[in-house]
């Protein structure tokens, strides 16, 4: 989906283009009415004052050229006029030889119109239709003027405003980026902020330092946070009164069994050995809980920290092995693209695999592929065949029931891996001769 600050972007950049085409053309509009508007203005005088120099001598009609502007005496000087009767025509010097094509008008009729003129130019034509009272003789009188000169200041005119316009639009759209840019500022650093608050650099969000649109989002996340940090504070108290609550009672299932060695030896064994096992679980609990107990509800897992404080609980748990867990992390990883407490919970389950079965090493490490970061798991126990390799993440299947265990680790596993879609495989170690777990983020 395009992205608010795109979508921003391109509707303003468009807006102000249209603004400013839609302003080109209507300036274009009326830069030509009023290049018209002048032509015509100035025909009209011209109209006049040859009127005014037009006489009738011997019924006649004649044209005094000393009261008559000087611009119709150069040849062909863009200024004409041409007066037709029915049998003569006489024209302006400035017209040399060439001749206006017109049409006879009646009385007081006139006509507006555009032709070809001298050298081929465009001229603006005003014709007046005439008559004598005195002798009856009809006549037209034409005023023209050369438009390429008005044309030619037009386009000069317009072009100046045209290249004026197209800076200011560029200058408006480097504008409208910048301004959008300068106004997503907070936006960014909301987002620097969250990425600090994920890596556990801070707790909350300072609602002070963000801008008055963003506070009651910025306030509300602050409360969901309170709210999960109680909700993982309460789920940890719980947990913890839960496993210390059990203690009492199996201290005395732990006498019971002891009384009942004397009697039944083989009956003593077997229920020693589950309360060994649930013994386990509530030590593993209670270790997980003092680790992720003070977690952030937003904090990504932390490595090798996090990894290096779950090997040393699950050493405490499997107290009965010598087991050297050596970790292979590089310093520009440190960290799991999973919420931390899922990530103790996937990855401890792993461990603790490895420590169940492993003979003396567990190897951890830590890589930057193309596709993403991937962890392996390997240890040097006895393995696990390659058919039955699917198998291991089936709720509930144990491949040993000889081991302690309800069979479920690997199947938490799989649902966390799937929940954050990470792909997980089991293969046989090829280093330590045991089992290989790779997770690919």
């Amino acid at each position: 989906m395009i992205s608010i600050k795109t979508k921003l972007s391109l509707w303003l950049t468009g807006l102000v283009i249209l603004s400013t085409a839609v302003g080109i053309v209507f300036f274009e509009s009326m830069l030509r009415q009023a290049f018209h508007d002048s032509i015509i203005a100035r025909l009209q005088e011209d109209i006049e004052q040859v009127m005014l120099a037009t006489h009738l001598n011997d019924e006649q009609f004649s044209i005094d050229q000393s009261q008559l502007s000087g611009f119709y005496k150069p040849v062909f000087s863009g200024r004409y006029y041409q007066l037709n009767l029915a049998d003569l025509e006489i024209r302006s010097r400035s017209l040399w030889d060439q001749r206006l094509n017109i049409e006879m008008l009646p009385l007081g009729e006139t006509r507006v119109w555009q032709a070809k003129g001298p050298l081929n130019h465009d001229i603006q034509l005003l014709s007046i239709g005439l008559k004598s009272e005195s002798t009856g003789l009809d006549a037209t009188l034409t005023v023209a003027q050369d438009l390429s000169i008005g044309r030619k200041v037009f386009t000069q005119i317009y072009g100046t405003k045209l290249g004026v316009n197209l800076a200011m639009l560029l200058t408006m759209i480097m504008g409208i980026f910048l301004v959008i840019r300068q106004s997503f500022k907070p936006v960014n650093q909301i987002q620097d902020v969250l990425a600090r608050l994920r890596e556990g650099e801070i707790t909350s969000i300072e609602v002070s330092k963000i801008p008055s649109e963003l506070r009651p989002l910025a306030a509300t996340y602050n409360d969901l946070l309170d709210y999960s940090g109680k909700q993982i504070e309460r789920s940890r108290n719980n947990l913890g009164n839960l496993s210390h609550g059990l203690k009492t009672p199996l201290a005395v299932m732990q006498q019971q069994v002891e009384a009942l060695g004397l009697k039944d030896p083989d009956s003593a064994i077997a229920l020693q050995s589950q309360l060994d096992l649930v013994h386990k679980m509530i030590e593993r609990k209670l270790a997980a809980a003092r680790i992720t107990g003070d977690m952030l509800p937003a904090a990504q897992m932390q490595i090798p920290k996090d990894i290096e404080d779950l090997s040393k609980t699950l050493s405490k748990v499997h107290f009965n092995k010598q087991i050297i867990c050596s970790f292979d992390i590089p310093d520009t990883i440190s960290r799991l693209p999973i919420h931390r407490e899922d990530g103790m919970e996937l990855i401890g389950n792993l461990l603790d695999n490895a420590h169940k079965w492993a003979k003396e090493r567990v190897e951890v490490s830590v890589t930057n592929e193309a596709s993403g970061i991937s962890l392996v798991i390997e240890d040097d126990g006895p393995g696990v065949a390659d058919d039955e390799l699917c198998l291991l993440t089936n709720r509930g299947k144990r491949l040993d029931e000889a081991t302690m265990g309800h069979g479920l680790g690997l199947s938490i596993v799989k649902d966390i891996a799937e929940q954050y879609e990470i792909k997980l495989a089991f293969t046989k170690s090829m280093k330590l001769g045991g089992l290989r777990i790779k997770l690919d983020f």
